[in-house]
């Protein structure tokens, strides 16, 4: 094979082919990163002399450090014509000389050296500048609301908590506080306040203290529960009058409405328990209180006060209800653009472009990628990423991974890199056989999912995308695989962040993440995608959304990966919530593997034979020994200066003795 080495300068071609003083040092090499695309690299330091040096110095002194110089090379094929093997430009900022020779490097402005270079500098964008131009209409998630009052304990008697003096004709509200912070998930459904003890003439004026209000435009179902007792007794002896405890209520108006419970009636010198666990339907504007009535209307016994003494509530007020907010419209991006956009501030370059196979995983296909500062509707929201989390993302939950060309990155599934297609075989034509099972790739366990989260809501507690830990039956090792997706997948934490909206000026510890759900086009908007997968163990399964990219689903996504050094995961511990299953799978359950992509073995060999296939993709077959081999190319060189052998490192497929079964 005949090689030749061309300096282009000043729109002149030179013949350098015997002027490269470094032959020796000029390499070729294609190496696989972490289990994706094949990406190919030249050498980069080059050392001249006589007519190429003195081209090179006249350019450097006439130009500075404006001089522009391109070295090409080129093998010369069976038909003996030129094929171009690669060009790169001289980097004169590096230039040095002597006597004798000069020195200087290329430029590797390929994708792959840029990327590697720029992979984790992280990017933001306006989301306005690359959105869709339809929004995703979120519908919220069905959420559920708690509050808890107590009557105070302000009493000294032994087993009373509260005593309330009142006086007959009149209504007086009972005094409830509220317990803690109350647990209301969902914005402008409800108010709630405290009820101090008051006296009120008529039930028109109770309306002014009231402990509950639907201040939504629908009904509200609500949950009611209390227990407590109290005794009763009039200081006027020998008199008793009908006396109700009651929870009513009232409108705008201060109309009263509905009478919820009333007790039967009670005299005095009695002991009456309160007992409440219904299911109550409050219409839009209506109040609830809880009130005394004091029937006695003779002016006589009025001036006569009623004492009541309240024990300690067995059950305290309790009022719980389940609701979803009012749907949002939140702008959405999807991942080729996302990628698209990443790629240009990596190479600054617009003829590079980044595709994303489509028809693999139909989890992918939905993916519409959501910022959160879009979800708390801020103005001027913005995307914070880089081509890391975006990699780290599509090798996570769905196993694709980047396939590098000369002006294209796609991403694939990672399957299709590694083909059942034999591509070469180098039969007995080896030499330096060494095989070796690569520890990095041992593993005993496996963490998959995302990034637990801390709500200050208990309904988080329903959360279930978070991270599920597996034990992988391997007991050689202490490593641990994590496939841990760097953008969102949270139902819970979406919603939280849509109750935020309006709150411009308060930031949010989740203003810079990224989340994502599985969405369809309907006309002039996104719809949220539900059907298909059906979901128990959570508060809501009607309104949950995102279960296609629930851990298991990310195992699936991988599993002939994790295939190569396990048969089978055993469920260990979730940081969520673990009693989900969905389309009627426990998330708890084992997960038999299948077949394995390859195994953990590796091989390195050296051949004569110096035509390094064009396609990577399939296997390249070695037979020594009596064993023949199979592997996917995860590295290989050969020197131009010295073209004797190529020196390939295989992922081993499998091995076979003869023509044996395989062990």
């Amino acid at each position: 094979m005949y090689y030749r080495c061309e300096l282009l300068i000043g729109g002149m071609t030179y013949d350098a082919t015997n002027e490269l003083v470094n032959w020796d040092d000029v390499e070729m090499s294609f190496k696989r990163g972490d289990y994706d695309g094949v990406v190919r690299s030249f050498s980069t330091k080059f050392e001249f002399a006589n007519g190429a040096y003195s081209l090179l110095l006249k350019e450097y002194l006439s130009n500075y450090l404006n001089s522009s110089a391109t070295l090409v090379f080129y093998t010369r094929n069976n038909s003996w014509l030129l094929n171009e093997k690669f060009r790169c430009a001289l980097d004169y900022s590096t230039f040095s000389y002597n006597d004798t020779t000069c020195e200087i490097n290329a430029v590797d402005n390929s994708i792959a050296s840029l990327i590697k270079a720029k992979k984790g500098t992280q990017y933001e964008y306006p989301v306005k500048e690359i959105k869709e131009s339809q929004p995703l209409d979120y519908d919220r998630l069905l959420m559920n609301s708690d509050i808890k009052w107590s009557i105070p304990s302000d009493a000294e008697e032994p087993n009373v908590s509260h005593v309330m003096t009142a006086y007959p004709n009149a209504y007086y509200t009972i005094p409830f506080y509220m317990l803690g912070q109350p647990e209301i998930a969902t914005k402008d459904i409800v108010e709630v306040f405290d009820t101090a003890e008051n006296r009120f003439e008529s039930t028109e004026s109770l309306f002014g203290e009231y402990l509950f209000k639907n201040i939504s435009d629908r009904d509200l179902t609500i949950r009611i529960k209390v227990k407590f007792s109290l005794f009763i007794t009039y200081q006027r002896p020998g008199v008793s009058f009908p006396i109700y405890i009651r929870l009513s209520s009232y409108n705008e108006n201060s109309k009263e409405l509905k009478i919820y419970y009333q007790s039967a009636t009670i005299q005095t010198f009695n002991t009456y328990t309160v007992d409440i666990d219904e299911n109550l339907t409050i219409s839009p504007g209506e109040m609830i209180n809880f009130n005394i009535a004091l029937a006695k209307s003779d002016p006589i016994y009025q001036k006569f006060p009623v004492n009541f003494k309240f024990n300690s509530l067995d059950t305290p007020l309790n009022i719980s209800f389940s609701e979803r907010g009012k749907s949002v419209k939140i702008d959405c991006i999807s991942p080729k653009v996302l990628l698209n956009r990443l790629l240009r501030s990596i190479t600054d370059k617009n003829n590079v472009t980044g595709e994303i196979a489509t028809g693999v995983d139909e989890r992918l296909d939905m993916a519409m990628i959501v910022p959160a500062e879009s979800i708390r509707g801020l103005p001027n929201a913005k995307i914070y990423t880089s081509y890391t989390k975006f990699a780290n993302w599509m090798s996570a939950e769905f196993g694709f991974v980047p396939v590098i060309g000369d002006e294209k990155v796609t991403f694939v599934h990672r399957d299709t890199l590694f083909q059942d297609t034999e591509i070469k075989d180098l039969q007995d034509s080896t030499s330096d056989l060494e095989y070796n099972v690569n520890a990095g790739l041992v593993y005993s366990g496996v963490k998959v999912g995302y990034d637990k989260q801390d709500y200050d809501s208990v309904n988080g507690r329903d959360e279930f995308r978070f991270t599920n830990e597996y034990t992988t039956g391997i007991t050689l090792t202490d490593n641990v695989l994590e496939l841990v997706s760097p953008y969102r997948a949270d139902a819970y934490g979406m919603e939280f962040l849509a109750e935020k909206r309006g709150e411009d000026t308060t930031d949010s510890d989740s203003d810079n993440d990224i989340f994502f759900v599985g969405a369809s086009l309907d006309g002039e908007k996104y719809k949220l995608v539900r059907d298909g997968y059906t979901i128990s163990g959570v508060i809501s399964p009607s309104t949950m959304f995102n279960a296609m990219y629930s851990q298991r689903f990310m195992i699936e996504a991988n599993a002939r990966y994790i295939g190569a050094f396990a048969n089978a995961l055993e469920f260990t511990s979730s940081d969520g919530n673990s009693d989900v299953t969905i389309n009627g799978v426990s998330e708890r359950s084992s997960i038999v593997l299948g077949n394995k992509l390859f195994t953990v073995g590796e091989l390195s060999v050296k051949t004569g034979d110096l035509e390094i296939p064009s396609d990577l993709t399939g296997y390249i077959r070695v037979e020594k020994n009596g064993h023949i081999y199979k592997g996917y190319v995860k590295s290989a060189s050969y020197n131009y200066g010295r073209p004797e052998a190529v020196k390939y490192y295989l992922i081993v497929k499998d091995i076979v003795k003869e023509k044996a079964h395989r062990y």
